[in-house]
């Protein structure tokens, strides 16, 4: 891969050359980090709630619940459910 050098606008805005977004099929969002000094940018396609909920198979209600409590810090893998089961398992 060839590198080439984009400038930074006075608001912090690049501009990515054509060339280069049609290799990556013209993605409408970037995921981007900062990893030891270096910029990452990674082609990210947004899904809507409802259609990642149908994809599921369950309530775009459900979902946009989880994703609150997970937001939120109360998703938690240790269900209470499960540790019974597990002590009636004998376990």
């Amino acid at each position: 891969m060839a590198h080439i050098t984009v400038k930074v606008t006075s608001k912090n805005q690049l501009t990515l050359p054509k060339r280069v977004m049609g290799q990556l099929d013209y993605p409408s969002h970037f995921k981007l980090g900062v990893v030891k000094g270096a910029l990452w940018l990674l082609p990210a396609r947004l899904v809507s709630l409802e259609l990642q909920a149908k994809t599921a198979g369950i309530p775009p209600d459900v979902l946009r619940l989880a994703q609150r409590l997970v937001a939120e810090g109360k998703g938690s893998q240790d269900h209470p459910a499960e540790g019974a089961k597990a002590e009636e398992a004998g376990g």
